[in-house]
């Protein structure tokens, strides 16, 4: 319909548009992520993003890496997963990706974990950022 306002949704590029933006804004993790610079991947599903992070910033996510990319870990999930998760008020299990990764059986944390746990705090703000964004903005 002419005029209405398209919503982005999780895991549209508008979506990680939105949540480059909302990161670039955040004060805290200018601060905690200044010494955070990792690639990580995303699976949604059958789709793969990985998200390069450069000094806490949230440099660039590219859908479909190629053999070009290359990332630390990855973070899997079913689409109902990654839509539990980013609620402002997840349900039991779903509010921390490390609880995620316990008590899910279809999430995971997959890769180099010592990685992962040495920014633990700069991935847990991030991903904090993008529960207040939600699923589903505009």
């Amino acid at each position: 319909m002419v005029g209405e306002a398209r919503s982005a949704v999780f895991p549209d590029h508008d979506w990680f548009k939105a949540w480059r933006t909302a990161v670039a804004k955040d004060r805290e993790l200018a601060v905690i992520g200044q010494w955070s610079t990792l690639n990580f991947a995303l699976r949604v599903g059958e789709n793969v993003f990985m998200v390069r992070l450069r000094e806490g910033k949230l440099e660039k996510v590219t859908s479909e890496p190629d053999m070009n990319d290359s990332w630390s870990f990855t973070l899997t999930g079913a689409p109902e997963d990654w839509e539990n998760f980013l609620q402002e008020t997840p349900p039991p299990f779903y509010h921390d990706l490390l609880a995620m990764n316990v008590r899910v059986p279809t999430f995971s944390i997959e890769g180099d974990r010592h990685e992962f746990v040495q920014h633990i705090r700069t991935i847990k703000r991030l991903f904090r950022i993008a529960q207040a964004l939600g699923a589903r903005i505009g």
